[in-house]
Parts: structure tokens; sequence; C-alpha cells
């Protein structure tokens, strides 16, 4: 069943992440469907909605994922020098820069660019001007062990420019990792992914929770339409499909994941290095 949540939302007091309206079962495969947040719906608040930070200056934020879903998403805007500091404890979140910049232990994220704050990092986010960003996160802070859990020590951040670290453009599509879970000591995955023509995805599934955020486009999912700003919650091992005329989207997950096709067909491991795409690594 695909749930539709929707509803005026604001956050920052407290961290409230869902508005939980129910809409018609369009897509089959798991009573635990996929859910949507409309963007256009949720009106962000001051403050900062994510539960393992605290904010220095001003901000605004909503949360875009239900409440009850493993993993979420907060759509914020900070004031030009203000600060988000991670607290313990909290899980591998990651920061993608929408527009405008953000500095961290003495590097900058441009537009289009991405922070990996990796597990049990103590550490400080500035905007440089004004930002807008999507910032996520883990609901457990505890580090997945489904791929093995990752080194105990060495800890730190990441942060990647819009080339990604690894891709494949090939004609219409355009696919860039920011992490793909295959760090030594980190395990979430964040990619963008997106086409420029007709494209129409097989029915599959994956191993593990994602959140995926519609940057540009739209994507259909039986008679739903996803717009620019919205998000969509599927969990792991839900089958789904979609068509587009062009789209792109972020997509998180906490942990790496097999992708599974035919029913009967044998899961793939997911990543930028497993799958051969070009290595990029636009570490800034």
């Amino acid at each position: 069943m695909l749930r539709h949540c929707a509803g005026r939302s604001t956050a920052g007091q407290g961290f409230s992440r869902d508005t939980g309206r129910v809409s018609t079962r369009l897509v089959l495969g798991s009573s635990r469907g996929p859910r949507i947040v409309k963007g256009a719906d949720v009106v962000e608040g001051p403050g900062w909605a994510a539960p393992t930070v605290t904010l220095a200056g001003e901000g605004t934020s909503a949360p875009l994922t239900a409440s009850d879903f493993p993993l979420w998403l907060v759509r914020g805007t900070l004031a030009p020098g203000a600060a988000l500091t991670w607290r313990l404890p909290h899980g591998d979140e990651i920061v993608y820069v929408a527009s405008g910049e953000v500095e961290v232990i003495g590097r900058v994220c441009p537009p289009g660019g991405a922070i990996v704050v990796e597990s049990g990092v103590e550490v400080t986010a500035t905007a440089r001007g004004e930002a807008k960003v999507l910032h996520y996160g883990p609901v457990d802070p505890t580090p997945p062990t489904a791929f093995g859990a990752p080194d105990p020590s060495g800890h730190g951040v990441h942060v990647v420019g819009p080339g990604g670290t690894y891709a494949q453009v090939d004609g219409s599509r355009d696919t860039r990792y920011f992490a793909d879970s295959t760090c030594p000591t980190c395990r979430a995955t964040l990619l963008r992914t997106g086409r420029s023509c007709r494209y129409e995805s097989p029915a599959h599934s994956h191993s593990a929770d994602e959140v995926i955020h519609v940057i540009s486009g739209e994507l259909a999912m039986g008679a739903y339409r996803l717009e620019v700003g919205d998000t969509l919650c599927i969990g792991k091992d839900v089958r789904y499909r979609f068509t587009s005329d062009g789209f792109a989207f972020l997509n998180y997950r906490a942990d790496g994941s097999y992708q599974t096709i035919g029913r009967d067909d044998p899961p793939i491991l997911e990543g930028g290095a497993v799958h051969g795409f070009t290595p990029v690594m636009d570490i800034r």
C-alpha cells in the first residue's frame, strides 16, 4: 500500500516526522508499502528538526519522512553563519548541499556536494552565506553490521564535491555516488541518479530501507505522481517500479544493499565500485 503523508507540518520543537494521511493502494508487494511525503505540504519552522544536532544562529527546517520509518530526512535553510553541531550518539549522517556553501573541518562543500559525518563524530558545520540543505540519518545510531561492522576507530568527516566518488554518465543517464557503503569507517550510501529521457524502471526491491527525494522532473507510480521536493520512504525488500519522462533524485540508505529485479533472480550487490563505475573521487 502506498501511503501519502500530507498536511501542514512545522518543526523545531521536538522531532515530529509524520503527517499521516493514507492514500489508495498503488504499489503492491508488502503491507509496509512506500509512503510519500509531499514537499509542498511541509512548512519549515524555526530550529532544526534532526534529533542529533544543535543549531547555533538562525535556521528553519522540517521533517520529510514518516515518524515510524527507520531513516529520517530533514529539509532546512541555514542563515549566513548558522552552524550545526553533532552531539553523541549518532549514526552515519549525510548533508547534501542543495544551494549555497557549508564549511566543515576547514573544507567547503559546494552546491551539489555532500558532507558525510561518520558515526560518533562530534563536529560543527557552518553555512557560508545562506545554504539550503537536505540532512539524512538513521533513527538507530548503532552502526549496521549486515555487511560487517565498520572499523570502530578513525571515524571522521568526508566532503565530496558534485562529481561524487564514482559515476556512470552515458547518453541520457547520470548516476553519481557520494558514499557507497564501502568506506572502512562508515556504511551509509547516498547517490544521485537521473535520466533525461523517457524511462521505465523494472519492478525491483532493495535489501535496505531507502529514502528517495526528487530534485528534478517527476516520477509516476501507478496513479500517483511525485514532483520536485517530494520524498518517498521505501522499506527493505518492498518491490516497486516507476516511470518518468525525465528525472533526478537522491537516494539514501544507512547500509549496503542488494538489488533484486526478477523474483527468481540472484540479488545484485550495489555500489559504485562493485558496478564498475568510473572513479571520480571529487574529495574536497
